[in-house]
């Protein structure tokens, strides 16, 4: 009796561990079904940039500008009526990925790729759509960096690989931030060390001048600038760029808030150099997104890319902070400055929005030139 009361115990724990496992996997496939946050890897990228090179070889161009320390290849990519030749059009320049844990800036500039090469090829939205696509290729030079920093994005990280010879620099305290390496006012961290830290500088800290004191980068979302500007195979590519071509409009996309950034990030009371300009994109972005406009950056920066190229090059730039989609910190809400959580937006909602957002910069290239 013992023995079969036994028997029906192992058959019931038997049949419930059965049960489990074909709840899990129907559970599984069915958010396989329903997951749309799908992201692009680095080598994802790469594959998809080999195919519209044979795809749209009129229009599309790519090639590396230089190897990351770990040895990924730093696509650039143009899109052009006259791909293979600088013409004397207005360029706009659009970054993803600089910040390898904000996915949603690569993806969003990936998609944007991918939505002008087929709008201009065949009607894919609508007509009136195509048209504007049309335009703006056979009249600007549209460049992109779709992911500037592998390496962030395949270890999850906000910094790149560079190892950093501290204690722990080949781990805990290694990488760069690149959006602090440009250089611009680089020496005022040493004349204004009070001023030039984060709001929370037991959190993070913006302007962080020696990697061994970088200790946000236990969540890897340390902002160490470098050992000097420009310092980094990924600053120097963009840097390259920059001044190897007329560039009018900028922008690079992070994440995560709902914010257009323009105007000095060293400096948020320095006269912001045409600020009409600036303010009436900045809106006409706004009316797309609904983002709320803010002048210089959430804290005083020092190194900022769009500092450096407002600065030398006399270029528009601006930034937006995507907002939050699934799987992003709360945490940074708060460090953000928003007492309430933001609602997660979809990533492909905000792939079509910002194919808009990057359609009305390169009009506005246009009417600028």
């Amino acid at each position: 009796m013992v023995d079969l009361m036994k028997l029906k115990i192992f058959t019931i724990g038997i049949m419930l561990i059965m049960l489990s496992c074909t709840l899990l996997s129907v559970a599984k496939q069915n958010r396989g079904i329903n997951e749309k946050e799908h992201y692009y890897s680095y080598d994802e990228l790469s594959d998809l940039l080999v195919q519209f090179k044979q795809q749209y070889p009129e229009i599309f161009n790519y090639c590396s500008l230089g190897k990351t320390w770990e040895g990924r290849e730093i696509w650039f990519v143009k899109i052009s009526d006259n791909v293979h030749i600088d013409e004397d059009e207005p360029g706009v320049l659009f970054i993803g990925g600089m910040h390898g844990d904000e996915r949603q800036g690569y993806q969003v500039v990936i998609y944007s790729i991918k939505s002008f090469l087929e709008n201009y090829s065949y009607v894919n939205v609508n007509q009136s759509f195509t048209d504007r696509v049309r335009n703006i290729v056979n009249n600007t030079q549209l460049f992109f960096f779709p992911m500037l920093n592998p390496d962030g994005v395949e270890a999850g990280t906000r910094k790149n690989a560079r190892p950093n010879d501290c204690i722990l620099g080949k781990t805990l305290f290694r990488g760069v931030d690149i959006n602090r390496n440009s250089g611009y006012k680089w020496e005022l961290i040493d004349e204004y060390p009070v001023r030039y830290r984060h709001t929370f500088p037991f959190i993070a800290k913006t302007n962080v001048k020696y990697p061994i004191f970088d200790f946000s980068s236990t969540r890897g979302e340390g902002q160490y600038r470098g050992p000097y500007p420009f310092s980094e195979p990924e600053s120097k590519a963009l840097k390259q760029v920059v001044e190897d071509n007329n560039i009018s409009i900028y922008l690079d996309y992070q994440a995560a808030a709902n914010h257009i950034l323009y105007g000095w990030g060293w400096n948020h009371e320095h006269p912001i150099p045409n600020e009409p300009i600036m303010s009436s994109i900045a809106k006409g972005i706004s009316n797309i997104t609904g983002y709320i406009i803010k002048q210089g950056s959430i804290a005083w920066i020092l190194g900022l890319m769009r500092d450096y190229m407002t600065a030398e090059h006399g270029i528009l730039t601006f930034g937006i902070e995507l907002p939050p989609t699934k799987g992003d910190r709360p945490l940074m809400d708060i460090i953000n400055g928003n007492s309430k959580p933001l609602k997660n937006v979809p990533i492909l909602e905000l792939c079509k929005t910002h194919v808009l957002v990057n359609l009305y910069l390169a009009e506005r290239a246009i009417m600028l030139d």
